[in-house]
């Protein structure tokens, strides 16, 4: 093979193209890379392309698959190999379900299915069943969705009872083939035939000599475009590549540096805050902040955490201990408390008002009067005097009691508030002179 500078990119053309063909040349390219490109761009076109297909079928008074519907040529496992061959396009990324109703003699096709406005149906002519008699009824419900590759029936657990499931063939692409060629201008640059301009130039010369073309060929199920088709399977293949690609570059993670070049440790960034061992309260607060990164916590200010939602100066002592303890608050960022000139000080400077001590210098220099202070009798008149009960319950004084009246006498009188209750247990009442109740007079 003879090295020198490639006098042109390869380029990719469609040589010849039909309904459901395609066949396309990519070249040139460096020897070895065409068997390599087209080995991997056949697999990825048949497995791993996305694409529709029906994936279950229900029918009305059948429970399993091989069973026999009355009036029907066909059994039940005949029509499910039919349905399998449904092809259709869902818009939709969701399961979507699509019913056949078919009465009296004839064949059922695949254009008889009711469609939702997000699927299309490709192959409308497809004979699913033919019915025999007057009496003949086909029903039918098949859900449709959207996969890559194929999916046998057996990974399909938990359905109902008469759900039917059927092997989803998925992949738009039924068959691939490639060859690799030495490289052709002649394929590779091909010259219009409407194009009549008169050029004396001389054709430049490429040099080709150790180049290869890779000549591809695609049928599809009529789904999707074979030029798409190839441009989807090229997309995956450098999607994957380049997860390769980048392997050994060291990618600076975004968000991680600080103002004034301080900067966080990956593996310090990426600790989850489980591992602080947090109370549930200050878990839940970080948590409902969508706050799960020790990095996310280094990053914010001390204001900036107290003002969470429910996450007061007690959660923050506690976040700060248990990275303190840790050891995880590099120098310079915004809690390293130690950096900082003085915790106790505001921004401004002046003294923070929760440790500040408020005096009130016109009170301090008064005396506290003693009769405050002084125990005993201060005196007063004893009708003013509150009555107390045994239990040392005030029952009002003597003055708010003057005008109550208890059965028609006052309920001041007879009180003596200077007399020892005894062993009566009454209050106030002298033990000699009862008060005697007043009888009533009923009317008869």
């Amino acid at each position: 093979m003879t090295s020198g500078i490639i006098s042109s990119m390869p380029n990719v053309v469609a040589v010849a193209t039909a309904t459901n063909y395609g066949r396309f040349a990519i070249g040139p390219v460096e020897g070895g890379i065409g068997i390599t490109m087209g080995n991997a761009l056949r697999r990825i076109l048949l497995s791993s392309l996305p694409g529709s297909a029906v994936t279950s079928v229900r029918i009305q008074n059948v429970y399993h698959e091989f069973s026999c519907i009355p009036n029907v040529r066909e059994d039940v496992t005949e029509i499910v190999l039919n349905v399998k061959n449904i092809r259709l396009r869902s818009y939709s990324d969701r399961a979507v379900r699509l019913n056949l109703s078919k009465y009296g003699p004839g064949e059922v096709h695949a254009g008889d299915i009711d469609l939702p406005a997000n699927v299309e149906l490709v192959n409308p002519d497809l004979v699913l069943a033919n019915l025999d008699g007057a009496g003949a009824r086909l029903e039918m419900e098949l859900t449709v969705e959207r996969g890559r590759g194929y999916v046998s029936f057996e990974a399909r657990e938990g359905m109902q009872i008469g759900t039917i499931p059927v092997d989803a063939l998925f992949s738009p692409i039924p068959k691939v083939n490639y060859l690799v060629q030495p490289a052709d201008p002649d394929v590779l640059y091909p010259v219009a035939e409407d194009d009549t301009t008169d050029n004396t130039d001389p054709a430049p010369v490429l040099d080709l000599a150790g180049r290869e073309q890779l000549l591809i060929e695609i049928w599809t199920d009529g789904t999707i475009d074979p030029g798409e088709a190839l441009s989807l399977a090229a997309q995956y293949l450098a999607q994957h590549s380049s997860l390769i690609s980048n392997f050994n570059k060291q990618v600076v993670p975004t968000g991680r540096e600080l103002p004034g070049t301080i900067a966080i440790p990956p593996h310090l960034f990426e600790m989850p805050i489980e591992d602080l061992n947090l109370s549930m309260r200050t878990y839940n607060c970080l948590k409902r902040s969508g706050i799960t990164k020790v990095g996310q916590v280094l990053r914010m200010e001390r204001k900036e955490l107290l003002g969470l939602r429910n996450f007061g100066e007690k959660s923050f002592d506690e976040l700060h201990q248990a990275l303190d303890s840790r050891d995880l608050i590099p120098p310079g960022t915004p809690l390293d408390l130690s950096s900082q000139p003085d915790a106790e000080e505001g921004e401004g400077g002046e003294e923070s008002l929760d440790d500040a001590e408020i005096g009130y210098g016109e009170y301090d220099a008064t005396d506290e009067p003693e009769a405050f202070m002084a125990a005993g009798d201060l005196g007063g008149d004893l009708a003013s005097d509150e009555v107390a009960n045994l239990a040392g319950e005030s029952e009002g004084s003597a003055e708010a009691s003057a005008g109550i009246y208890i059965d028609g006498e006052p309920a001041s009188e007879g009180t003596d508030l200077t007399a020892d209750p005894g062993s009566t247990g009454e209050i106030g009442i002298e033990e000699d002179t009862p008060a005697p109740p007043k009888s009533r007079a009923k009317k008869k």
